[in-house]
């Protein structure tokens, strides 16, 4: 039988001996851990025994309370502090709350281990720790049976969750929606209540929280996948299940949640293939469109959005998990560190995405669409928009806007800038097999140091001013004049884009 605070005192060789708190000698402990931390009530459970050096014990008399009443309202059992260690002094409104509240506060000698301690409770907990390995058991065998059955992460999680008699939902932290597409969302307080905590801790959870959302009583269980997700649970019993059990269930919803994140990069894959044939006219219109309806996008007005930052485009590495968890159909490609992405032609699919990067990302839009043929042409009306963007200093360049207020607006222009600008030196190029217009560029990239584009080049910095004085020749334009320098470095730009 499970040992009471009462009979753990009794036990002569782990001279600890209750303070405060008596009215609660009664109580019995299932488990004792060890917690230091400030906040041992997010890792605990109904009957645990804290035991802590008491560095983790506030100092002043109100937060010494609210540290017994948190311990309480879970359920703690009592705290064995280690006497003569880090606790700072008890004050007697601490010791009067323990009292209150039922909670035994003891102190353990110096030189006892709580390894001892430990011990000798789980050595009377065989019992009960037995109930809850049958109970992990029987989780993992309506996993085996999902298996043999592929049943979908939603019956599997309700199996579960009538083994846990609670009402359980995997949701994706960003939005406290459920991330499997088979089950319906958790109750709107609970994901109210979800995304505040996310919101006050930084996005990390402790090992369990225990909240309430209007009537219900939430468990919130941090779930170890790579998709950042939390196991919610409203119990249906009084006290809910216990910790050790909720940890089983992440863990089978973690495997579910890599399942999934597999399925849908393969899917990623395969769209990003079908785009990139799309855009190199790899693929007929025809065929491409059975490949479209897969991913949800056939038969509808489209556009091209082109995303990058300067130092390039971070943090975009799960947007097409985001993209299917808001059920927007889409195809990403990235090249040369843009993201391109094949979307359906509405504004609130495109503030949708959007909202997926920071306020440093420069976007640019197509226009809309709806031959495949022109995928390939939005995808450059996409990177002109972008141009357009990052040079007006703008978050979203639309294609055939006037979004900077230097530099032609249309591919068609661009066609025309390139030509009267950089004509000679292409030709010049292709006729010799010379490299002045990539010599000149870096040049320009390196704000016109000699030094710095000759070692980027890997050229002697006298090669370097003979190529560009060519090119001088050739244009007609000066790099000592800021127009000239301003006509060859949107030239160059506009070049970028219709290659």
């Amino acid at each position: 039988m499970p040992l009471t605070v009462q009979q753990l005192t009794e036990i002569p060789y782990l001279r600890t001996r209750i303070l405060a708190g008596w009215s609660g000698a009664d109580r019995v402990i299932t488990w004792a851990h060890a917690i230091e931390g400030p906040r041992p009530w997010e890792w605990l459970e109904a009957g645990d025994l804290l035991m802590t050096t008491g560095i983790g014990i506030p100092a002043e008399p109100e937060q010494q309370v609210a540290y017994v009443e948190n311990l309480a309202r879970i359920g703690v059992t009592g705290v064995a502090i280690g006497e003569d260690m880090e606790a700072p002094p008890l004050t007697p409104a601490m010791l009067e709350a323990a009292e209150q509240q039922a909670l035994a506060l003891l102190w353990t000698a110096y030189e006892i281990p709580f390894v001892q301690i430990g011990r000798a409770v789980a050595a009377t907990s065989h019992e009960q720790e037995y109930a809850r390995l049958v109970k992990a058991s029987r989780i993992y065998d309506r996993v085996r049976a999902a298996a043999i059955e592929s049943a979908k992460p939603g019956d599997l999680l309700r199996g579960v969750g009538e083994e846990l008699d609670c009402r359980l939902w995997v949701c994706v932290n960003e939005l406290a929606t459920s991330l499997f597409p088979d089950t319906e969302d958790p109750p709107a307080a609970a994901q109210r209540t979800l995304l505040g905590e996310l919101r006050e801790r930084g996005g990390s959870l402790p090992g369990i929280l225990r909240l309430e959302a209007g009537a219900d009583k939430l468990l919130i269980v941090p779930v170890p996948a790579r998709r950042a997700a939390s196991l919610l649970a409203i119990p249906r019993a009084a006290n809910g299940p216990p910790f050790s059990l909720l940890q089983h269930a992440a863990t089978v919803a973690a495997l579910e949640v890599e399942r999934l994140r597999a399925s849908r990069e393969e899917l990623r894959r395969l769209g990003s293939e079908t785009f990139a044939a799309l855009v190199d006219a790899r693929i007929s219109p025809a065929t491409a469109g059975s490949q479209l309806l897969a991913h949800g996008l056939d038969g509808m007005h489209l556009t091209v959005l082109a995303a990058s930052r300067e130092g390039g485009l971070r943090r975009s590495g799960d947007v097409h998990h985001s993209l299917a968890e808001r059920e927007i159909p889409h195809l990403l490609l990235r090249r040369n560190d843009i993201l391109y992405a094949l979307l359906p032609a509405d504004d609130e699919v495109v503030a949708k995405l959007l909202e997926l990067f920071d306020d440093e990302v420069r976007v640019g839009l197509s226009d809309r669409f709806r031959d495949l043929e022109k995928v390939s042409t939005a995808t450059r009306e996409a990177r002109w928009a972008l141009e357009s963007a990052v040079g007006g200093r703008m978050r979203v360049g639309r294609y055939g806007d006037q979004t900077s207020l230097f530099g032609p607006r249309s591919l068609g222009e661009g066609r025309a800038v390139v030509q009267r600008v950089l004509g000679p030196v292409l030709e010049y190029d292709a006729e010799h097999g010379t490299s002045l217009l990539a010599s000149v560029e870096t040049f320009l990239r390196c704000n016109r140091s000699w030094q710095r584009a000759a070692a980027e080049l890997f050229v002697h910095k006298q090669t370097l001013v003979y190529r560009v004085r060519r090119v001088e020749e050739l244009t007609g334009r000066k790099v000592n004049s800021t127009a000239d320098v301003a006509e060859l470095w949107f030239a160059l730009r506009a070049r970028d884009v219709m290659k």
